[in-house]
C-alpha cells in the first residue's frame, strides 16, 4: 500500500516559461551557461500556491488526451517494496541526487509510477476534469493542463482509492526515489510523483549505437547465427522494427534485419532489451557493464533522426533498433522482480521541466515570497 498526501505547487509564470524554451535553456548554448529551475526562479519570481492540493495532470496531444494524479507519496508511511522497480541504479548518481535533495527543497518533475486500471480512480479524475477549469498556465499552449483539488473530502477519497491498489510500478525515477528512500532514514521524506492508469502510458524504445569496437563483418554475421536469422533491408532503408523478437542491425553502412532464429525460440517471452544486452552487446561485443561503458550510447525512439545522423557519421559504429515494450510486458517484468537493462523504456506523459515544480517551503523571489490565494 501507498501513502499519497496533498503538495505545494510551484508554478513558474510567463518571464520563466519564455526564457525556459528559449534557445538559451534548450541547449544552443553550453551547457554550463544554462541558468537552473532554481535560478530562474529566484530571478524572476514564482507563482506559490501555499495551500497543499492534489492535481490532476491532463495532457492532450494528437494521439489522445493522457491524464493522471499528481500528488507526493510520504515515503515514511510507504514501504519501500510497495513500488516495484524494473531498472538497477548507478550509485553515484545516486549519491549525487541525495546531496541536491538535501541543499533544495524544490522537486523540479515528479516521478512517474504507473498502476492497473482502476475504475474508482478514473472517475474521480473525470470528475475533476468536468466540474473545474484547469489552472492558467503558459503551458497550456502546448497541450499541458493542470487540474486543482483543495476540497478535503475530495482528497480523502483519492487517497483512500490508492490504499485499495494492489501494487504500483516505477516507471521513471529510479534514481530519485532511491535517494529519497536512502534519506528517509534520517528524515522523513515525501516525493512528487505523478500516477498513472497502465492505459493511459505510451512506451517507446531505446535504440543502442556501440562505436571503437574492431570487428570483422564476416565475425560478426556469424556469431549472430547462434540466435538469430539476418535478412538485408530492401534499399537499405534505416530499419525499425515492426514487431517483438525482432531488433534492427546497422553495419558497415548497411540495415539488416535480425529474428530469433528456431534454435532460440524458448527466448519469445524474454525482453528484446534483455535478449540485445546479453546475447549480442556482452556476447559478441564485449559491452558487460552497460552503465559504465562509454562505448555504448543510447537514443530514445524520439531521436530517431539524430540516431541515424550518428551512426552514418561514425564509421566504427554499430546500430541497433528496437521494437518498444508494451505496458503489460513492462508490468509483467516488474512483478517478477526482474530488471531490465539501463534505457530499455522511454515513457510518456514527459512533464516538461519545471512544469509540475513543488516544495514543502515558501521560495524567496526578488526578495518576496509570492503566493496566489
Amino acid at each position: 500500500m501507498i501513502k499519497i498526501v496533498p503538495l505545494k505547487a510551484l508554478q513558474p509564470g510567463k518571464d520563466i516559461f519564455e526564457l525556459m524554451i528559449s534557445d538559451q535553456v534548450n541547449g544552443k548554448v553550453q551547457k554550463n551557461e544554462q541558468l537552473s529551475f532554481e535560478d530562474l526562479l529566484h530571478l524572476f519570481g514564482c507563482a506559490l500556491d501555499d495551500r497543499p492540493a492534489i492535481y490532476i495532470y491532463e495532457f492532450r496531444g494528437e494521439t489522445g488526451v493522457m491524464s493522471g494524479i499528481w500528488a507526493a507519496i510520504d515515503l515514511a508511511q510507504t514501504a519501500e517494496n510497495a513500488i516495484k522497480k524494473h531498472e538497477e541504479t548507478v550509485s553515484s548518481k545516486v549519491e549525487s541526487l541525495k546531496t541536491e535533495r538535501k541543499s533544495n527543497s524544490i522537486q523540479q518533475s515528479p516521478i512517474l509510477l504507473v498502476h492497473k486500471k482502476a475504475k474508482d480512480l478514473d472517475a474521480l479524475i473525470d470528475f475533476v476534469v468536468r466540474t473545474r477549469k484547469p489552472l492558467e498556465n503558459e503551458w497550456s499552449q502546448m497541450g499541458h493542463f493542470l487540474y486543482q483539488v483543495l476540497e478535503e473530502d475530495l482528497i480523502g477519497k483519492i487517497v483512500e482509492e490508492f490504499k485499495k491498489v494492489d501494487a504500483i510500478y516505477l516507471a521513471d525515477g529510479h534514481h530519485r526515489l532511491e535517494a529519497a528512500y536512502s534519506l528517509q532514514k534520517s528524515k522523513p521524506q515525501q516525493i512528487s510523483s505523478l500516477l498513472v492508469s497502465a492505459d493511459e502510458i505510451s512506451i517507446g524504445a531505446f535504440h543502442r549505437m556501440v562505436s571503437g569496437i574492431a570487428i570483422s563483418h564476416s565475425l560478426l554475421m556469424e556469431k549472430l547465427k547462434a540466435h538469430f536469422y539476418t535478412s538485408k533491408i530492401p534499399n537499405n532503408k534505416p530499419y525499425k522494427p515492426d514487431q517483438k523478437n525482432r531488433l534492427g542491425l546497422y553495419f558497415k553502412g548497411e540495415w539488416y534485419q535480425l529474428d530469433l532464429n528456431n534454435a532460440s525460440a524458448a527466448l519469445s517471452s524474454v525482453p528484446d532489451t534483455v535478449i540485445l544486452q546479453d546475447f549480442i552487446l556482452s556476447a559478441v561485443l564485449g559491452i558487460h557493464k552497460p552503465k559504465e561503458d562509454v562505448r555504448l550510447t543510447c537514443f530514445p525512439d524520439s531521436k530517431w533522426t539524430q540516431f541515424v545522423a550518428e551512426l552514418d557519421r561514425d564509421e566504427t559504429s554499430i546500430g541497433f533498433s528496437l521494437f518498444p515494450m508494451t505496458a503489460d510486458a513492462f508490468i509483467t517484468v516488474a512483478e517478477k522482480g526482474e530488471f531490465l537493462p539501463l534505457k530499455s523504456t522511454w515513457i510518456s506523459p514527459k512533464i516538461p521541466k519545471g512544469f509540475m515544480a513543488s516544495s514543502s517551503e515558501a521560495v524567496v523571489a526578488k526578495g518576496e515570497q509570492l503566493r496566489i490565494n
